[in-house]
């Protein structure tokens, strides 16, 4: 073979590939670019990642300081409707039916019970159940008897009521007395 026509193969296989190696260089410079890209979102996701892994940590830190605060806040609440029920299971009131006119008046407080058959028909059961187990009030008065007579005046035995209790009080009613029902039934059934 003559050297012209090496040269004329060798042009037509450098023609032939040119187009191939032109290909193949765009096709690189394409892949290059696919992955600079695939980077940049890979980098995108891996800080959205970053920031939600971040604020679900806080989220769970902050859960169980909300377990902890609603436990606590349920351990009060529970604490205090026991305080509630205990209070309201025996009726600690104290009426106030009159007003000092001397010095040498004292306070007493008087345990004042009603017959259950006294009651109106129209009267509320609870109402009916609290003058079974004695209401108390508070009248100023020189001595026991004189107390005695207010409260006779004012809750007659002829309507069914009767004195089961007589206490000198001094100072105020800021602070109730400790009081107990005088109710001997509702005694028993406690015992």
């Amino acid at each position: 073979m003559s050297g012209f026509t090496i040269a004329l193969a060798l042009m037509i296989v450098f023609l032939s590939v040119k187009p191939t190696v032109l290909k193949a260089n765009r096709t690189i410079k394409e892949a290059k670019r696919a992955m600079i890209e695939l980077r940049r979102r890979q980098q995108a996701l891996s800080n959205k990642i970053r920031a939600l892994a971040r604020e679900s940590l806080g989220q769970r830190l902050t859960a169980g300081q909300d377990d902890h605060e609603a436990d606590e806040l349920a351990n009060r609440t529970d604490h205090l409707k026991r305080t509630i029920e205990l209070l309201e299971a025996e009726d600690r009131r104290v009426l106030v039916m009159d007003e000092r006119r001397g010095l040498s008046e004292t306070g007493w407080i008087i345990c004042v019970r009603r017959r259950p058959d006294a009651a109106s028909p129209l009267e509320p059961s609870n109402i009916t159940r609290l003058w079974d187990e004695g209401r108390y009030v508070f009248f100023f008065a020189t001595d026991m008897p004189r107390a005695r007579r207010k409260v006779l005046l004012r809750f007659s035995e002829e309507n069914g009521f009767s004195i089961v209790d007589v206490k000198p009080h001094e100072g105020d009613l800021s602070d109730p007395p400790a009081l107990g029902a005088h109710n001997p039934d509702k005694q028993k059934q406690s015992a």
